[in-house]
Formats: C-alpha cells, structure tokens, sequence
C-alpha cells in the first residue's frame, strides 16, 4: 500500500491495514503505534526516513470501503481515531547548589584511599553531569548558586550575594546551559559564605512564576550550616534560622524541598570567628529541615548525607527517581472500539514490552505494567519494572488495536 510520509516532533505514528486492505472474518483491525522520545526532535519539512519523530499515515482508501459499524454517534471506523503526542508529566525541578568557599575543601570522592582525593565542588559538578545528562528528557531543570557567581571572598555581606533569579531558568533540555553556567569541575576561585535561605527564595521565586500543573520540587544540596542573615550582626557566627521557615513556605505553596548534605558534621561547631555558624549541629539542623520539607526519610538520618562522591550520586539518584513521573498523558480518551495492544518502555537493545488487549495490571504497587488512570482511559500510569525503566530512559511507544463488531 503507498503510503506518505509527513516529518512531525515529539512522536511517531504508523497507521496500518490488513496487507489485502480487508478486515479478518471477525473484526476491522488496525493498528497504530506511537512513540514518545523525549527530548522533543526537530521540526523538519523534509522527506523522512520513518525513524522516531515522523509520522506515517495510510493513504485513504479510495474504495470507500473500510468497514464499520454504527454507534450512538454514528458508523465507527478504524480510521476514526488518530492518536496526538503523548503527554508526559514532566516535572520542574530547581537545583540549589552550595558554591560557598568550603566546597573546594578536598575529600575521598571514590571511597577508595590509594586515589587523590578532589574537590567537594568537582564531585558535586560530575554528580549534577550525570544526573541533567540522563534526565533531561524527563525532567525540565533549571538552577541556582548560593553565593552566586559574584560573590567575593570578603567577610562581608559581599560573600552572600545570590541573584533574585536563576542562574539558569527552568525549561526543557537546560542541562548543557547548566553545565556551562557553573564553574567548571577544577575551579579553584569559587567562594562566599552559605546564604542558604536566599538560595531557596530564589527558588521558590521561579517556581511560582511557572504556569502549569506539572509537579514542582527543589533539590538543595549544601555542605555546611546556613549563615549569610543580613539582619544579623553576626553574618557568619550565627546559624540563619530563616532556612526553616523559607523551606516550611516552600512546602505549603506545593514545592517539596529533597535536603543532600556534603559529608556534614554530627556534631557541635566550635565557638571561633572561623565563618560557620557557632555552637550548633549542622546534622541536626538538616535533619530538621527535611522533616520540615516533607521528604525526610526513614530512620535516625532524615536527609542524604553523602561522605564521598558515589554516595552524592546514589542521593540524586534516588532523588530524581521520586521526582520523575510514571504518568503519560495520551493526549485525548481512547475510543470504546479502541485498545491498547502493546506498550513498550525503552528502546534496544533492552525494551520492556507488554502486550495483550488492554492488559491492565490489578496492582500498581506490586505488578509491573501499565493501567489507565481512570475511566476516562485519556492517561496510562506506568507500574513497578515499567515505571523504572521509563525513568531510566525516557522512552515510551503505544500501539493502539481496533476492533469493530
């Protein structure tokens, strides 16, 4: 059968017939298959070749004889049904990084003693690497430094500046702006103090400006006490208990803040002028906050405590797979004389199929698969082995069935 190829973004979709062009004895079969690969592709007017980000159509019937039958709102057919892009539930998550002086203090980034040790701010720069590099079709990331890039090594309130905007704003595919913004990984004039709280207004600031229902988070990752209150005499010697309140406010307008600490002390800090708060546990005030957050963990140790750099990147890890949703939107309600025949999660050479008309699972929270999220059947949530695979890869296909009485 001739068919035409018409290039498109986002997704891929193949209409097909029986080879004769007839139905079985039974039934009007078709099926279609749409593919969501994130990031978008590019628009392009030009012939395609039928890989992802195309779509390819049958050519009418000039016949006129495709089957169907009659429903309430008159004959159904196999062709009356074209699938849109899929709609995944793409999160917004804001990175709140510490780029104060202590992150160039060096540190056992490996676990492993016979290897030179880095720098606390080159592993936090790999960790972020890897993770914007394999979640930036999942995920729309944006970023901010507290100090920012224009903080002096002063012990003054010029060791506290952070921009009342993002050092990168949230959007789809920010990773390399990210990457490119923020020292690099052997940076050895990074400095300022740790104004925490204005990191998280900051934060807080851009998320509100979003339109949408996608779900927003923020992951802060410091490595010391937060200072830096303007309002206090004493900017460096005294612990800024603003923090609290600014992630309490995050967390009731919807935004939950994920606490990563950088091998952080349990215990007193020593009452110096040596430009840490004096006379607290950071353990104690960060397991605080992630209890104030909302996304404290279980057990004695409510936030990641990373001590090298495998365990920073386990913490994101574990992160971003709470923030990345299983969810895809498929873009308008499957018909009634419409299935879903087969869902695959991922691509070679390790995809995950499931097939079988509609085979919904019972369980989400115990079976690997997929289910409609409601009777609408205009969403699918990805369940157990499917879910993770989606999260590791970004990649969906759906093939559609048709069946007519």
């Amino acid at each position: 059968m001739p068919r035409s190829l018409l290039s498109m973004a986002w997704f891929a979709l193949l209409l097909s017939a029986c080879p004769d062009g007839k139905a079985d004895s039974d039934s009007d079969a078709a099926s279609e298959v749409m593919t969501s690969i994130l990031p978008p592709t590019t628009l392009d007017d030009s012939a395609s070749t039928g890989e992802p980000g195309t779509t390819t159509q049958d050519e009418p019937d000039p016949t006129g004889t495709s089957s169907s039958s009659t429903g309430d709102d008159g004959p159904l057919k196999c062709d009356d049904f074209i699938p849109v892009k899929p709609e995944p539930l793409v999160p917004r998550v804001v990175l709140v990084l510490d780029k104060s002086g202590s992150m160039l203090f060096e540190w056992d980034h490996d676990g492993d003693p016979a290897t030179a040790a880095v720098t606390r701010w080159s592993s936090l720069r790999a960790v972020v690497e890897s993770m914007v590099g394999g979640l930036d079709s999942v995920v729309q990331f944006g970023a901010v430094l507290f100090p920012s890039l224009a903080a002096k090594a002063k012990p003054t309130i010029d060791a506290c500046v952070v921009g009342s905007d993002l050092l990168v704003p949230v959007g789809p595919q920010a990773g390399g702006a990210i990457l490119d913004a923020i020292p690099p990984a052997d940076t050895t004039t990074i400095a300022g103090g740790t104004p925490s709280t204005d990191g998280i207004l900051a934060a807080v600031s851009a998320l509100d400006g979003l339109e949408g229902d996608e779900p927003k988070f923020i992951i802060f990752i410091t490595d010391g006490a937060a200072n830096c209150d303007p309002d206090n005499a004493r900017l460096f010697d005294d612990y800024d208990d603003r923090l609290a309140t600014t992630v309490a406010d995050a967390r009731a307008a919807g935004y939950q803040t994920h606490v990563v600490g950088i091998d952080i002390s349990n215990a007193l800090t020593p009452v110096l002028q040596d430009g840490n708060p004096d006379g607290i546990n950071p353990y104690e005030k960060l397991n605080e906050l992630a209890e104030i957050a909302g996304t404290a963990r279980p057990g004695d140790e409510k936030f990641y405590n990373a001590t090298n750099e495998q365990e920073l990147q386990a913490a994101l890890m574990a992160i971003t797979g709470v923030v990345v949703s299983c969810e895809i939107g498929l873009g308008k309600p499957v018909p009634d004389h419409f299935y879903i025949q087969r869902v695959e999660i991922g691509d070679e050479p390790d995809p995950q199929e499931y097939d079988g008309q509609d085979t919904q699972v019972g369980d989400c929270g115990s079976e690997s698969g997929w289910q409609y999220t409601s009777p609408a059947r205009d969403a699918i949530l990805l369940c157990g082995a499917a879910c993770e695979h989606y999260k590791a890869t970004g990649l969906i296909e759906i093939e559609y069935g048709c069946f007519i009485p």
